[in-house]
């Protein structure tokens, strides 16, 4: 399951300090850029960059720039399309009993181990156990709370076992396979690692820089690129700098900074809806907000092509379900909410609300008392995209007649206020897992489910899209699930933002990018030093 916590989508940005002030700040960001990677220049190689890793064990490592690199070097028992469906790998096939619980697998005979030896069942036994012992804060160990075991049926065949019947069950092993017979004892484990990808260790030097080759016992296409050269940096900050100066090719950051990094040394920005995802939530702990036609009046007064165009710069798949709308699973056809004030004006009338003074403000009789229609909308300062989303409802909820306050504060006070409920309107966001699960957002009871929401329908649908069996079955109850989100609103959806690689001019060919490996197809990767 997914931890309980908020994740804040920080927007970059920059401050306008002009003059001398500005120049020593560049002059002294590259000095420091090159006193840590320890080079004024790189050679006609592909360099990339990672932070300094405590291990290269891909299963064992708790860094996510470094899990990135060891992509190159291993292969998952099971890969991930454009789409998010499940695709081969080390599993070339496979099938669910009819239960769900388990699943056979037969692995890629034609696999072989950087060292000459073949894959066999055994290793991807052996890498489950190793995630069983990995770290709680290991890249993969979330895997567990899914798998609960796995054993050898043939030299190339094994069964997964799970903890209980769940659709996305076969999300959860995109892990990394690694060899027993190197890992078990053979080797340095820490700094050398062995794997079966399109790239090999060439060379290691500590806390500085790793060369990778082309592997030659590779099982797919030869990669284009021979060699990569990855240089280890210090933080976020330095990758920006070396990038900035020419001194790496890849920068993976948010979409948005497209304009800082659009001039002649780049090549091109690479697009992929990554798994950020913005919300407006009810709070259905107060009367107000479980009138339906209350919140389809604030979600008529929504203005997404405006928050696409003013807030994401277009950067961001704007969506109408919590679904990524770039997913296998994403239902189309569901009840939209485009903007239209007067719609919103309609719903309101219809409720009930009316301004019976004239004074711009609309006003309702309940329990024989005139109640103002009033609105708080909670918001974390630190975040300025959800602060200008928070900002424009505010405005289109005035001129439709709400008396609203804009409730600002700092994250922690924002969490607090969230999961003890004090707020109205919330703008949100959830760094979604890749293993896809409503049921704590909507859910009865849910462990995320900070908005109060409760329906015996909801909690149906969710179970059945929960427990489907094959992905038939989980097409259906997911678009099912999603038509009725759409249409009981406990959430508005906004949008899933974009993440981008920016490439220097030197790369070529075909860069497609996803969120769970962005140099997916990196054999298809062309590499020129320019003048």
């Amino acid at each position: 399951m997914m931890k309980k916590r908020i994740f804040l989508l920080l927007l970059i940005f920059c401050l306008g300090l002009g003059g001398c002030g500005k120049k020593e700040e560049q002059t002294k960001k590259k000095t420091t850029a090159t006193e840590e990677m320890g080079v004024a220049s790189k050679e006609a190689m592909l360099t990339l960059s990672m932070r300094i890793p405590e291990t290269l064990n891909p299963l064992l490592n708790r860094e996510e720039t470094v899990d990135r690199i060891l992509k190159l070097l291993f292969l998952p028992l099971v890969d991930f399309d454009e789409s998010g469906k499940a695709c081969p790998a080390v599993a070339q096939d496979w099938e669910f009993s009819a239960d769900g619980r388990s699943l056979s697998m037969n692995l890629n005979s034609n696999i072989r181990w950087q060292d000459g030896t073949a894959l066999t069942a055994d290793d991807v036994v052996y890498s489950v156990n190793t995630l069983r012992n990995a770290p709680e804060d290991a890249v993969y160990k979330q895997v567990m709370n899914y798998v609960s075991g796995c054993s050898k049926t043939g030299t190339n065949s094994v069964v997964i076992t799970f903890r209980d019947s769940f659709s996305s069950n076969i999300d959860a092993l995109r892990f990394p396979v690694i060899p027993a017979g190197y890992y078990s004892g053979q080797g340095d484990t820490g700094t050398k690692p062995v794997g079966d990808g399109p790239y090999e260790m060439e060379s290691y030097q500590q806390a500085s820089e790793m060369k990778l080759k082309a592997s030659a016992s590779y099982y797919g296409s030869t990669p284009q690129i021979s060699e990569i050269r990855v240089k280890m940096t210090a933080g976020e900050e330095t990758d920006i700098n070396a990038f900035e100066q020419g001194m790496t090719d890849v920068l993976v950051t948010n979409a948005m900074d497209a304009g800082k990094y659009a001039d002649e040394s780049v090549s091109g920005m690479h697009q992929f809806t990554s798994n950020q995802y913005d919300f407006i939530g009810f709070n259905f702990r107060k009367e107000l907000w479980k009138d339906k036609s209350v919140r389809q009046a604030v979600a008529y007064a929504v203005p997404r092509d405006n928050l696409k165009e003013s807030v994401y710069l277009n950067y961001a798949a704007m969506t109408n379900t919590p679904i990524n709308p770039k997913s296998w699973l994403y239902e189309e056809n569901v009840a939209t909410y485009e903007y239209n004030p007067t719609m919103a004006t309609t719903f309101l009338k219809n409720s009930g609300w009316t301004d019976a003074d004239k004074d711009g403000r609309l006003e309702k009789e309940i329990s024989g008392i005139r109640q103002s229609l009033r609105a708080t909308i909670l918001v974390n300062q630190e975040n300025t995209g959800r602060v200008q989303i928070a900002s424009k409802l505010k405005e289109e909820l005035t001129a439709i007649g709400f008396e609203v306050t804009l409730d600002k504060v700092d994250f922690e006070t924002y969490q607090q206020r969230l999961e003890s409920g004090q707020f109205d309107l919330v703008v949100g966001g959830w760094k979604c897992s890749e293993v896809t699960d409503l049921t704590p957002f909507f859910g009865t009871g849910g462990s995320l489910n900070y908005i109060g929401y409760s329906d015996a329908d909801m909690d149906t649908l969710l179970t059945a899209a929960r427990t489907a069996v094959g992905e038939g079955q989980t097409l259906l109850a997911y678009s099912s699930l999603q038509k009725k989100l759409a249409e009981e609103l406990p959430y508005i959806s906004i949008a899933y933002r974009n993440q981008a690689v920016f490439a220097s001019k030197n790369i070529g060919g075909e860069v497609h990018p996803v969120e769970s490996n962005v140099f997916r197809g990196i054999e298809a990767w062309t590499y020129q030093k320019g003048e």
